[in-house]
């Protein structure tokens, strides 16, 4: 129970959400700047602490450092999708559609978080349910954002993964 509550507390998701689904561990994080500007701070966890490849369950969880429109998100989310060999036309499509109608702007501060479970993924905007994105496709093609072997940041995806412990 007690684990419970702090994995409700550490990913500020509410507690009957994180009860229902399972307690996870820290796995790793890091912070994200380019050049000089911070982006957002990312945590990564999984059933155990440890990182066997984009399998259910995980949870990212991004604190943004500055201000981002919804729209620059998805923009970016279908960007590195193309850029991995990850987008797959009107199914990519159908799913930045629901990305766009599911997540809002960010401000610095903000937390957005999926988390994945081999039936769904589902998004949280400052510990509230934003709604989810059923098929576990989906959230293997997005988490691959940081935790494909050719992420865009190397370094990030290491720290995530508990390369750098």
């Amino acid at each position: 129970m007690l684990a419970t509550l702090l994995l409700s507390l550490s990913l500020n998701l509410p507690p009957t959400e994180a009860a229902s689904a399972w307690t996870l561990e820290p796995v790793g994080e890091s912070r994200l700047k380019v050049l000089w500007f911070p982006i957002y701070h990312a945590r990564l966890y999984s059933d155990d602490g440890r990182y066997d490849g984009i399998e259910a369950p995980l949870a990212l969880d991004l604190e943004y450092l500055r201000d981002i429109e919804a729209e620059d998100l998805v923009d970016h989310t279908r960007s590195e999708w193309q850029r991995l060999a990850l987008y797959e036309g009107a199914t990519s499509e159908a799913w930045l559609a629901e990305l766009t109608r599911l997540w809002p702007d960010v401000a610095k501060g903000d937390r957005l978080t999926l988390v994945m479970n081999p039936k769904r993924s589902t998004f949280f905007h400052n510990g509230e349910a934003l709604g989810s994105i059923d098929g576990l496709d989906f959230g293997e093609r997005f988490l691959a954002i940081w935790l494909h072997p050719d992420s865009r940041y190397p370094r990030l995806r290491n720290a995530l993964i508990g390369q750098n412990r």
